[in-house]
């Protein structure tokens, strides 16, 4: 190997140790893989606004295919759970339910999502706010033939010990997925001074969006219910948009 082969060489392997070190340095925690179902909703306004902390307001969205949402309701799979050199944190997948409200402080004008509850097997999570789930299940089902998108089916099941439920089926026509890259700040709204910051990558389908017209979905059935969930959830809520995530992978760090 020549020696100019061999700087080169060693110069990339340097690069590459620098580039890991800043990233442990910044506070990666985590790095995970998940499938998620996105919902977005306009539920009672005075109902949300009671779930932000001191200071916050709800900040509707203004995106292309949710405007005017609320709140966003996510069920996910997580399939791959490592800390940052990789080592598993978790064996088997976690089966987990988060509500989400995009927010602004009133004197700053900061945005954030604020997550503020949820139902999860390992209980009040990293944000604090999610109820521990007694049920958390999923089940899918896809057809197709040759190199056709096919046809999905999904169904989600959540409970609380604190008696919340929620119950979501979908089927729907696939089609090809959107892939991006993002950066999002995420905020509790227990401890609104904690916060973690997403690395993505993500594929996205949008199947169902009232706001573009885009509709490929066949069935949905969505039910909430229990103590948190029926204020949000009283029948007068609004469903803006559907989107499938057949991949998610997202690296987390603290400030």
């Amino acid at each position: 190997m020549s020696q100019l082969s061999l700087f080169v060489t060693g110069s990339l392997a340097l690069t590459m140790c620098l580039v890991a070190s800043a990233g442990y340095a910044q506070g990666v925690t985590e790095w995970s893989s998940d499938t998620r179902t996105v919902l977005s909703f306009h539920v009672p306004d005075a109902a949300v606004q009671k779930l932000l902390p001191a200071g916050w307001t709800v900040d509707p969205s203004t995106g292309p295919t949710n405007r005017g949402a609320n709140l966003t309701l996510i069920v996910m799979e997580r399939m791959v759970i490592t800390d940052p050199q990789g080592k598993p944190l978790k064996t088997g997948s976690s089966r987990y339910t988060v509500i989400a409200v995009p927010a602004k402080h009133a004197q700053t004008g900061q945005t954030n999502t604020v997550i503020v509850s949820g139902i999860s097997p390992e209980g009040a999570g990293a944000y604090g706010v999610y109820e521990t789930a007694t049920v958390s299940k999923v089940e899918r089902t896809s057809s197709g033939d040759g190199e056709e998108n096919g046809r999905a089916r999904e169904s989600w099941e959540f409970a609380s010990a604190g008696g919340d439920r929620i119950a979501l089926a979908l089927s729907y026509r696939r089609a090809a997925a959107t892939r991006s890259r993002v950066e999002t700040h995420l905020r509790s709204a227990r401890n609104p001074a904690f916060t973690r910051t997403y690395r993505l990558e993500q594929a996205a389908d949008l199947v169902k969006s009232t706001v573009t017209g885009v509709n490929r979905v066949d069935d949905f059935t969505f039910r909430a219910s229990g103590p948190h969930l029926s204020a949000l959830f009283d029948g007068t809520e609004t469903l803006l948009s559907v989107t499938v995530m057949p991949s998610y992978v997202r690296e987390i760090s603290l400030p």
